[in-house]
């Protein structure tokens, strides 16, 4: 028998209606199609969740799970991955956290752990060392994040137990609800809301097995360089600043990013109350995940005025820009407050920070009162109205009912002129990455996997200093950045670059402190003595994507659903894109499909499917 490096070859398999496990096999075979993590969960999800299931009923799927990469010293390897048929979107959803569990859940003997069915009460995983159980989470159900992390860990014993959980809003089914592993989330496509329609609200894992690799003793002394270089490199970047590296004096003028007022207002003349050295200034410590030599992320702790006060985890780039920049709340003691409440509620800040900002225009323009909104008057810059949105929307008081809907769902709902205002493309809202400072992440936001999304395809990093020199992706000059030329390849290339990325899985972070593609490629083949090279890999990746496409074909998704949102045709009044917009957007679109062998409505060809080794996944496209 051939032996199998990387990955048990081992899927728990918990059915809690049924109150039963089991587990499956996977092949060296399918493994060396889709390597782990995403793409292995999207098999799963293709075959396994009907196209017509309720995201929010017990026929959905959620699968958690690992790549190659977990179980070794590969830097960047604290990352876990969690899928499912999204509750917010309606289309495939994932999303990677991070934090200390994704060793120990590989540690337990399994790749993955795949939920089905729906609990009678409340109930938590508990997984030591191959044993399963399924435990009342009774007494829990209600509980912060972080409480509820405490409690598992005290329920068993043993505080070096690895917890993720939903908080109160995924136990109310908030469709932007996330997953928490204490400092790290699963932010994205509302899969904390899936946890909690199947009353689950907890999966604790202690894990000690370690996965054999092809090449150990180099493996291991590849993985001690990487991170050297890796930590040296980070100094005074992203451990120096963290994710608030982004938002570094000077770099958000560069970008031409207009997010104030709801991506409307160009120019924010008071960002600098809310930029890294701000952040820096509540910080008490740096917070590394497992395996990772950067540590991005960051303890705060804020003592005063007292209603701000919390001492906890973050705010990340995104959660200042989204809260903060994208609202007016130029005040970092208030935007991470807001960010300490929405880690605690459980709910994704991006889409959070986008449902405030389209409350505060729906407010601005008469479309909604304060006495719809229970009396809070939510106007730009009001940190504390928006909070108390924030309490709204994670308990779905009020009007808080119709925003824990999502934001193409309010929108249905208010009316009027709201459909134009709201920043999004399938459901899920846009991070704070503008289409209109570099076209290609236009591209990438309309076709997205899971939606509008700067990690699964990171275009929006190129300018910066992404590249990938071997499947033609480079770092573009200023004029380069505002023409659809080769948009599409780059696109294309920065998903699939993701979906390799995720399905290792490995942290996509530790590119911005010197990891290159060519690394990534060596270290896959130190785990799995595979031999891969660059062109091997490439196939793989598209492999990975095309079968996340044809999952939302199988959704219903067709070309009319490869969006941009209205405001992105509007022109920035101010900065350094005024002026642009992404166009010619169409014809970008269709040779993006032309690129990747689809049909002008956006499904994967028959014959592109089997020339991906997809022949038997082919049975899935809808008939002509």
């Amino acid at each position: 028998m051939v032996p199998l490096y990387g990955c048990w070859g081992r899927i728990l398999e918990v059915d809690l209606s049924k109150k039963r496990e089991t587990v499956r096999s996977v092949e060296e075979g399918l493994l060396r199609k889709l390597l782990g993590g995403v793409g292995i969960a999207a098999k799963i999800i293709l075959e396994e969740v009907p196209a017509d299931a309720d995201p929010l009923g017990p026929e959905n799927v959620l699968v958690v799970g690992t790549g190659p990469f977990q179980g070794t010293a590969i830097p960047g390897s604290g990352k876990w991955i969690v899928a499912a048929k999204s509750p917010l979107t309606g289309i495939w959803g994932d999303s990677c956290g991070g934090g200390d569990f994704a060793p120990d859940l590989k540690g337990t003997g399994f790749d993955a752990i795949v939920v089905k069915g729906k609990a009678d009460s409340p109930v938590y995983i508990w997984v030591n060392e191959g044993e399963v159980q399924i435990r009342d989470a009774s007494s829990i159900w209600g509980k912060s994040t972080s409480e509820t992390i405490e409690a598992v860990k005290s329920d068993l014993g043993d505080k070096a137990v690895k917890v993720v959980c939903i908080g109160p809003a995924g136990e109310k089914l908030v469709r932007f609800a996330c997953i928490s592993s204490g400092f790290g989330f699963a932010g994205r496509t509302g899969l904390g809301a899936v946890m909690g329609s199947k009353n689950l609200k907890a999966i604790a894992v202690r894990g000690t097995k370690r996965v054999d690799v092809a090449e150990p003793d180099k493996l291991a002394e590849r993985s001690r360089e990487l991170s050297r270089r890796l930590y040296e490199n980070s100094l005074e970047g992203m451990r120096k600043y963290g994710t608030m590296l982004g938002m570094q004096a000077g770099q958000h003028d560069d970008r031409g990013y207009g997010l104030k007022h709801n991506w409307d207002g160009g120019v924010f003349e008071e960002i600098s109350k809310i930029n890294e050295e701000r952040v820096r200034e509540i910080t008490v410590g740096e917070v590394p995940c497992s395996n990772c030599p950067v540590a991005c992320h960051r303890h705060t702790r804020v003592t005063e005025p007292e209603k701000y006060a919390y001492d906890g985890h973050g705010p990340e780039y995104e959660t200042v820009a989204m809260l903060g920049w994208l609202t007016m709340i130029a005040d970092i003691k208030a935007v991470g407050y807001m960010g300490h409440l929405c880690n605690e509620y459980g709910i994704d800040t991006i889409s959070t920070g986008s449902m405030i900002a389209f409350t505060m225009e729906c407010y601005e323009k008469g479309w909604i009162d304060e006495t719809r909104l229970g009396g809070v008057k939510p106007v730009w810059g009001d940190a504390d109205s928006a909070i108390e949105l924030i309490h709204m929307i994670a308990s779905r008081r009020d009007f808080g009912e119709v925003l824990a809907n999502g934001i193409r769902s309010a929108a249905e709902f208010i009316g009027r002129g709201a459909k134009e205002i709201i920043v999004e493309c399938k459901g899920l809202d846009y991070p704070a990455h503008d289409p209109r400072s570099y076209y290609p992440t236009a591209i990438n936001y309309a076709t997205g996997v899971r939606g509008a999304c700067h990690q699964r395809g990171v275009t929006a990093w190129v300018p910066g200093g992404f590249n990938i020199p071997e499947w033609g992706v480079l770092v573009p000059n200023r004029e380069d950045r505002y023409t659809m030329k080769n948009a599409a390849h780059i696109a294309a290339k920065c998903q699939d670059w993701a979906s390799f990325s995720n399905s290792l899985v490995q942290c996509e972070f530790m590119f911005w402190s010197g990891l290159t593609f060519r690394d990534q490629v060596e270290l896959l083949n130190l785990v799995t003595g595979w031999g891969l090279d660059a062109e091997a890999v490439a196939e793989i990746s598209e492999r990975i994507t095309t079968l996340q496409r044809l999952i939302n074909v199988r959704f219903g998704v067709r070309r009319k659903d490869d969006y941009l949102s209205p405001k992105m045709f509007k022109p920035q009044p101010s900065g350094a894109s005024a002026g642009k917009v992404p166009q010619p957007f169409e014809e970008a679109l269709l040779e993006y499909y032309r690129l990747r062998g689809w049909d002008e409505n956006g499904i994967p060809t028959k014959e592109k499917l089997e020339s991906l080794g997809l022949t038997q996944e082919a049975g899935y496209l809808p008939n002509p």
